[in-house]
């Protein structure tokens, strides 16, 4: 979206998602709600339910913001890839990576109150796209979609906790990616090999995120 096309209420909205943003990486602020947010962003409290009709409802626009941006940089990660195998086994280590190396991010998905099934959702849709690109072209071996859709979203999900929570360390990586390489039929061998290669974290944007630069 280029700077002569952006509405007045586009940028209204998007004040207001920063704003949110700002909030709720603030350490000090236990609370969020509505005035804090409206007097962050420089408009009156009205303004506000002409946007979102919730709180709730706003803080579930920025997490879109944050899936947005981790897949804008999703498409720097993958590009040379060899195959489609290559292109999941880079997008696992780098949506592994985002919690620890990314610590906003980790903070926005896991600790904002972001609905959890936003993020399944979205890694969800994605991935079974790739699975059927995959299987198309050979590469994997899925009998039921849905079932290793789960398992593997599921994976990713506790193990992205783990590793912003501490509880997993950045070398654990190739062994998860290793992992779900051989949910999607990958032979043991090349799992291993496309787990092993070191990947640089690609980092986001700062923030907070505006929602006008994605587009």
């Amino acid at each position: 979206m280029g700077e002569a096309t952006v509405t007045k209420r586009e940028r209204t909205r998007d004040s207001l998602l920063v704003a949110v943003q700002e909030l709720l990486l603030d350490p000090e602020v236990t609370v969020l709600s509505v005035p804090q947010i409206v007097e962050r962003a420089g408009v009156a409290q009205g303004t506000f339910y002409n946007y979102f009709q919730s709180l709730g409802e706003a803080i579930e626009a920025v997490g879109v913001v944050a899936l947005l941006e981790h897949a804008r940089v999703l498409q720097t990660v993958i590009e040379g890839a060899a195959d489609h195998t290559e292109v999941v086994a880079r997008s696992a280590k780098q949506t592994l990576m985002m919690s620890s190396c990314q610590p906003h991010a980790g903070r926005l998905l896991f600790e904002s109150g972001v609905p959890i099934d936003l993020l399944i959702s979205g890694m969800r849709a994605h991935l079974l796209q790739d699975i059927a690109v995959g299987v198309d072209a050979g590469v994997f071996t899925v009998s039921d979609f849905q079932v290793v859709a789960t398992i593997y979203v599921g994976t990713v999900v506790g193990a992205s906790m783990d590793l912003y929570r501490g509880r997993l360390e950045l070398d654990a990586i190739p062994a998860v990616v290793t992992h779900l390489l051989r949910l999607l039929g990958v032979n043991a061998r090349k799992a291993e090999r496309l787990a092993a290669v070191p990947q640089e974290f690609a980092p986001w944007r700062p923030f907070p995120l505006t929602l006008l630069g994605l587009e």
